[in-house]
C-alpha cells in the first residue's frame, strides 16, 4: 500500500470520517469504557469484564465467563449508581451482560 493511500484512509474527507477513523475511534471508546467500569470492579473480576457498546441507555458487557457474569449481575444495582456519576455512562439505566463465547 502507497503513502498516499495510507493517508487517504486516515484523513477526513468532505466533513465525513474514513471507515478506518470510524473504526478507531470506535475501539478507542471501548477502551475508555472499559477502564472506566473495570475501576469500579474488585480483582479478578475487573480482568473478565469489558464494555462492548453503549446503546442509548444501555451499557453492553461482556464477560469472559459465566461466574464473572453472575457476579456482575449482582452487582449491578449498585454499579449503575457510581457508572451513572461518570460522564460517559450519565444517561445510561440498565446493564446488559453477555459471557463471551469464545
Amino acid at each position: 500500500m502507497t503513502r498516499a493511500k495510507i493517508d487517504d484512509l486516515l484523513t477526513e474527507r468532505h466533513r465525513r470520517f474514513s471507515p478506518l477513523q470510524l473504526l478507531l475511534r470506535r475501539a478507542a471508546d471501548q477502551h475508555s469504557w472499559t477502564a472506566q467500569l473495570q475501576a469500579f470492579l474488585p480483582e479478578p473480576l475487573s480482568r473478565d469484564c469489558q464494555v462492548t457498546d453503549i446503546r442509548g441507555p444501555v451499557i453492553a458487557v461482556t464477560c469472559s465467563n459465566a461466574a464473572s457474569a453472575t457476579r456482575l449481575r449482582f452487582m449491578k444495582p449498585d454499579l449503575l449508581i457510581e457508572l451513572q456519576q461518570l460522564t460517559d455512562f450519565k444517561s445510561t439505566r440498565d446493564l446488559q451482560i453477555k459471557v463471551s463465547a469464545s
